[in-house]
């Protein structure tokens, strides 16, 4: 699946924008996300043959929605280059005991394709055809959060926003670390210990080492400034 350019692999790359709003989503929230997606595909009558998380976020929403249908597998999805480097196709695996194992479900299978949030809708739009192509499968887009202008629009999202920010969640916390403690500078300056105290509050426990030193890292970086009293604040 090329574009003009020959560049299979830029139909997954994605950056947001400078200065987007980067608010952080809490695993209660999370959990409600997965819930309402549940009910409404309970409610559409479609019990799925599988469930098959993008990596690596989506994984981790395909395995919450999988407590809502006792059976259904959950499997995961990645996207790998032909050796020319033009033309992207599918691996679909499972992970029983940390092992990936290729996975061949039946043509025609009803399955839904499990992302965390559905932005442009370029990802949602690359891995729908290629399970299509690759395996023959008939999958349905679901996922937490979407934007109202993506294409395509999920078959199933528990909120659909107009203006969609850059939301850091849960699993993210430790890889957008410095959009994460953006958040939480938002409101006030904070010193280390309170914002430890924040992070545990949404359910993250980072070594008080690891977690000054990353902080350190963003001072160095320019990203936060460091007060006499010891308070972070962002320079903004």
């Amino acid at each position: 699946m090329p574009d003009q350019h020959g560049d299979a692999a830029s139909a997954l790359a994605w950056q947001p924008a400078p200065g987007r709003h980067a608010p952080m989503m809490p695993w209660p929230a999370v959990q409600q996300g997965i819930d309402a997606v549940a009910a409404q595909v309970r409610d559409a009558g479609i019990v799925p043959d599988a469930m098959i998380g993008i990596f690596q976020g989506g994984w981790m929403i395909a395995q919450g929605l999988a407590d809502h249908f006792p059976g259904t597998p959950v499997l995961g999805v990645m996207a790998s280059l032909s050796d020319g480097g033009r033309e992207l196709y599918a691996e679909l695996v499972s992970a029983g005991d940390g092992v990936l194992r290729p996975v061949v479900l039946a043509p025609g299978s009803t399955v839904l394709l499990v992302d965390e949030v559905v932005d442009s809708g370029r990802t949602a739009r690359t891995f729908l055809a290629l399970l299509r192509r690759d395996y023959q499968l008939r999958p349905r887009l679901a996922c937490i959060c979407a934007d109202a202008g993506a294409d395509p629009q999920p078959d199933f999202c528990a909120d659909r926003m107009t203006d969609l920010p850059l939301l850091v969640l849960p699993w993210r916390v430790q890889r957008d670390f410095g959009q994460a403690i953006a958040c939480l500078l938002r409101a006030c300056p904070l010193t280390t210990s309170q914002i430890d105290e924040r992070l545990r509050d949404l359910g993250h426990d980072i070594p008080p080492d690891i977690l000054e030193h990353r902080l350190g890292d963003l001072f160095v970086s320019g990203h936060v400034t460091r007060s006499a009293d010891g308070r972070w604040a962002s320079r903004r």
